[in-house]
């Protein structure tokens, strides 16, 4: 795997995910064109050698294949997704066409390879067991589900008619240093005194460092076994949430811990989901439910097809957050 002399593009640049990734193929000798809707956004990634911020949005076809051309690799990273995000009509524009736009500008560049962003989430949250690459999705009405899954589609289609080399990274809940969610906001409820948590928190939570992450998609995407291939990056075996939980509880010096008991909360927000949606449980209740699971995303296509398994145990990359925490004014 050497990048060296190679020419990425990398979408969602200025991200979490794609902000590590960038920096981390311009330190492997790679010319990287990082694509920044918004250059203020890019401001951690100035000065960097081998790296080139350019501007652009992944809905616009012509100017995805104006960046794609002279490429050898293509990271696709650029989503839409939170709160914010908007509904399914909006989320489509962007992680569907936009997939689309970047699927085939890649095509006309002719790169090596294209690697998809996907995420376990791809699979919905109604699975009772643990979950490989090859288990069919189950129904949601969650947009980003969604939208990634006819994001999967697109990619394939563009292999199917038009030969293009992907690879598909389907990722767990990423944190690490620059997390806004899986550290900053975890964080947060981790310091409380005390932490609140729905049940017992022994069901499995799935977090990935971010550096685990970037290193599985840089294998993607020289590994000739990735061609055609989708694979899950999650912790096996999966931790708890009380132990995701209280790697951060440690960091902030709390030991306390409220559990609020499953079963009524659980009653309560299923009667609710009748009155909201008689037809199908509404898909915040789906998420309630999956976090009280007890499954695992398996790594063992991974381990088998490309030799990688996720390096970094949970308390050295809940240890390797301090520092940021503490820049952020969060961790004294």
């Amino acid at each position: 795997m050497n990048f060296a002399g190679k020419t990425a593009l990398v979408t969602g640049a200025t991200g979490f995910l794609g902000g590590a990734l960038t920096l981390r193929l311009a330190d492997e000798g790679a010319h990287v064109r990082a694509l920044a809707r918004s250059p203020e956004k890019g401001a951690f990634l100035r000065g960097c050698t081998n790296l080139e911020i350019v501007t652009g949005d992944v809905t616009d076809a012509d100017r995805m294949r104006e960046l794609a051309n002279g490429c050898d690799y293509v990271f696709h990273v650029a989503a839409m997704l939170g709160a914010n995000a908007g509904g399914l009509k909006t989320m489509r524009v962007v992680n569907v066409q936009g997939t689309s736009n970047v699927a085939n500008a890649a095509v006309d560049a002719g790169v090596e390879r294209i690697v998809f962003v996907s995420s376990i989430a791809y699979y919905g949250y109604r699975h009772t067991q643990d979950v490989t690459e090859n288990m069919p999705w189950t129904p949601s009405r969650d947009p980003y589900v969604i939208t990634k899954r006819e994001g999967e589609c697109v990619v394939r289609e563009a292999e199917n008619e038009r030969g293009l080399s992907y690879s598909i990274i389907r990722p767990g809940m990423i944190y690490g240093p620059r997390s806004g969610m899986w550290t900053g906001n975890v964080y947060r409820l981790a310091r409380l005194r005390s932490t609140i948590w729905l049940g017992k928190g022994d069901g499995f939570a799935h977090p990935i460092h971010i550096d685990d992450v970037v290193q599985q998609m840089l294998i993607q995407a020289a590994h000739p076994a990735a061609h055609k291939q989708a694979f899950n990056s999650s912790p096996d075996p999966a931790p708890t949430w009380r132990e995701f939980l209280g790697s951060y509880q440690r960091l902030a010096g709390n030991q306390r811990w409220l559990s609020i008991p499953y079963a009524p909360v659980n009653a309560v927000a299923s009667a609710v989901g009748n009155l909201v949606s008689r037809s199908n449980d509404p898909m915040w209740l789906d998420f309630i439910r999956f976090t009280q699971r007890r499954i695992t995303y398996k790594m063992t296509k991974a381990r088998e097809l490309l030799g990688w398994q996720p390096q970094i145990d949970l308390e050295s990359g809940i240890n390797s957050c301090a520092a940021w925490l503490r820049q952020e004014g969060l961790l004294a």
